[in-house]
């Protein structure tokens, strides 16, 4: 229940106010941190359909080698061992809630493939069985130096094992410090083993921005285009830690020196990581200020160069930008100088560098509210080869629900909690007037106004220019489908995302180019539709449409994709009337020009329009950039309702002016003749 205690406690927030510092309800503030707890049955969906097929693959792998193959080769392919070696990310992971359940589902796999590697190989005992007792025995030895009351048979090998998922499987990043600490202890209660301290999770756990940030790759290829260079050694040493990660990874925290040991080596591996992550969470809080000052872009140019000094440490503070030094000679080549020439050019570079502290403290201030997170440094090990255009390596699979809501700032929301009167004003020109006046006034709120729509309008900018989105950042750029573009990022070229969606994802004009790329492709795995109806989210509108989407890295594709829609509770996928699979094939066939996926309520619905466009072409057909007209048709007006009112007449008009009529709702008035009109509305009718 811990999920549920997060949101409402996020429904909470410090406020000035009258008195002091007040707690105060604010109904949006969840909704603002996108955190919504997600049920359990959508949650064992999602890990089932994403991390599920993995499992299948390493148990195929062992059992097509088990004649083929003996000792230590054979034991290189073991089942359980190899579930153990994935890496499996919740990149908005709010209180834990898809990661506990993810040791749980990981766990029982890591059981049961020991058990069937037996009974595929005769005579096979997986190598995990030793650790599992070697970790034992060093829990009870502990338990006999202290006297504690504790048995062997309290220590089952799922307990075990599920320490053992915690330390090196699992990963999780989440804005919102609270929902860190939260997930820890979640996860924490949940791995609970009598007689061992509790795990060390820093290293997997993280508090930080999992949309914005930068990779090796990218910041050198923006100090190439400045004439820049960046550190080298720091990059190395950063990227070396990983064999640090790996020790954490490794220990299994069986004791309190274990722990204090995984933390210590963690100390390390931050160590050797903060200057490469301090310099890029400086470089990318310039981008997101985009001084236009041509001086204070001079100013960044001139700390890029090192003219104040190693710019790395300067982004660390472990160094206070300095003025350039001047060697007593004539800047113009001249054998002689001028003693005042010196001292404005010494001037001047002082200012330049004044200039640069100021933009320095401003983009330390901005990393630290924003918590961007690189994810290469925050994972080392996860990735190799970081100065390389594509790194090597990636998450075997991204799963989660990830936060609805859009980035656009929204200014009725963001004064209900605090200026109710202003939120309900009639018209947003009367909204408008009331801010003003706030700001006239001097009333703080509009100070946090400011930085409000501030921070939305650069968190846009930063979306749609900063490269990391090139599909998904167009129209109102809603959060999750920047989770979805970036989930994509993460995952190695074969691996699996799924996350759950609103289903604009599948059927929205702005995201149509993503979802082409996707199912035309054959890498969607599955997309399951659900209508709201307060089942699953109760605080959301009834009507309200999400989706489970499977899909799968650069490099898998699917023979088909499994697909149903309208779906109201997760036990509806098992009818095979309303699951079924389309190709994408299908998928270009249908709606070859908007890409987004044909909604079918069975599957007799989906082979029937399959078939229909199987055999018919669409009237114009522009998936190949250039407009192919099947038929001769063109689209029309013929009249419209306002502005051709005046040529429309009602029967008390038609008989007030002498018309009369002759049979098939058509009237006379001499030469004239009155025909019926139908709105397009009215076709429907006959379709």
């Amino acid at each position: 229940q811990l999920g549920s205690i997060y949101e409402r406690l996020l429904e909470h927030e410090v406020v000035d106010g009258e008195h002091g510092l007040e707690v105060g309800l604010n109904t949006f503030a969840r909704k603002g941190s996108g955190s919504y707890y997600t049920p359990d049955d959508l949650v064992r969906l999602i890990i089932e359909r994403t991390v599920g097929p993995l499992l299948k693959e390493r148990m195929a792998t062992f059992t097509a080698s088990a004649a083929k193959l003996k000792g230590k080769a054979l034991e290189a392919l073991d089942p359980a061992t190899a579930i153990l070696e994935l890496k499996v990310c919740d990149p908005a992971m709010g209180s834990g809630h898809f990661l506990v359940d993810l040791v749980d589902y990981l766990a029982d796999a890591v059981i049961d493939a020991t058990l069937a590697a037996k009974e595929v190989a005769d005579d096979y005992t997986s190598p995990l069985m030793g650790r599992i007792a070697s970790i034992r025995g060093q829990i009870m030895e502990q338990a006999n130096a202290n006297n504690w009351a504790l048995k062997e048979d309290q220590l089952d090998d799922r307990l075990i094992v599920r320490r053992m998922v915690l330390k090196r499987v699992i990963y999780g990043v989440d804005k919102n410090p609270m929902a860190v600490e939260l997930a820890k202890v979640a996860l924490w209660l949940h791995t609970f083993t009598v007689g061992a301290p509790l795990s060390f999770l820093d290293h997997h756990l993280r508090c930080g921005d999992s949309l914005f940030g930068e990779t090796v790759r990218g910041v050198m290829d923006k100090l190439a285009k400045r004439g820049a260079l960046i550190n080298n050694s720091a990059i190395q040493r950063a990227s070396a830690s990983s064999k640090g990660m790996e020790a954490i990874e490794l220990n299994t925290d069986a004791d309190i020196a274990g722990v204090k040991n995984s933390a210590a080596t963690f100390e390390d591996v931050s160590a050797a990581t903060a200057p490469l992550s301090s310099f890029m969470s400086v470089l990318h809080a310039l981008e997101w200020l985009d001084p236009a000052d041509k001086q204070d872009r001079k100013a960044i140019d001139e700390w890029l160069d090192g003219n104040f000094g190693e710019p790395f440490e300067i982004a660390q503070g472990r160094l206070e930008p300095r003025g350039a030094k001047f060697e007593q000679q004539n800047l113009l080549g001249e054998k002689e100088f001028k003693q005042q020439d010196l001292m404005k050019g010494a001037a001047g570079k002082a200012e330049v560098a004044e200039r640069f502290r100021l933009l320095l403290q401003q983009a330390k201030q901005l990393a630290s509210q924003e918590r961007y997170h690189h994810w290469q440094i925050a994972f080392p090990g996860v990735w190799t080869d970081w100065q390389s255009h594509e790194p090597t390596g990636g998450f075997d699979a991204v799963i989660g629900n990830p936060p609805w809501d859009r980035i656009k700032f929204q200014e009725v929301e963001w004064f209900a909690a605090r200026k109710p009167e202003i939120a309900h004003a009639d018209t947003a020109a009367k909204r408008k007037g009331l801010v003003d006046k706030l700001k006239k006034t001097g009333d703080p709120l509009a100070l946090h106004y400011d930085a409000a729509a501030a921070r939305a309008a650069a968190m846009l900018r930063m979306a749609r220019d900063g490269g990391a989105y090139p599909l998904l950042s167009g129209g109102d750029v809603n959060i999750y489908s920047l989770f979805v573009e970036r989930a994509l990022s993460l995952v190695k070229p074969n691996g699996l995302v799924g996350l759950l969606t609103p289903s604009g994802i599948a059927s929205d004009k702005t995201a149509s180019e993503f979802f082409r790329s996707i199912s035309t492709t054959n890498r969607l795995a599955a997309l399951f539709d659900f209508e709201n109806k307060k089942v699953f989210f109760p605080d959301i509108h009834a009507s309200f449409k999400f989706c489970a989407i499977i899909m799968g890295g650069a490099k898998r594709v699917f023979d088909h994709a499994d697909c149903a829609f309208y779906l109201h509770k997760v036990s509806e996928l098992a009818d095979p009337d309303k699951c079924f699979a389309l190709s994408g094939k299908d998928f270009a066939l249908v709606n070859p020009n908007t890409g987004t996926a044909p909604i079918f309520r069975t599957k007799r619905d989906a082979e029937l329009t399959t078939a229909i466009y199987g055999r018919v072409p669409v009237l114009v057909d522009r998936s190949s950039g250039t407009a192919k007209a099947a038929w001769p048709v063109k689209y029309s007006t013929m009249f419209h309702m306002t502005n051709d009112s005046n040529l429309f007449r009602t029967k008390a008009e038609l008989m007030k002016m002498g018309a009369y009529p002759v049979g098939g709702n058509r009237w006379k008035k001499g030469e004239e003749e009155f025909v019926p009109l139908y709105e397009g509305k009215m076709v429907q009718a006959y379709d």
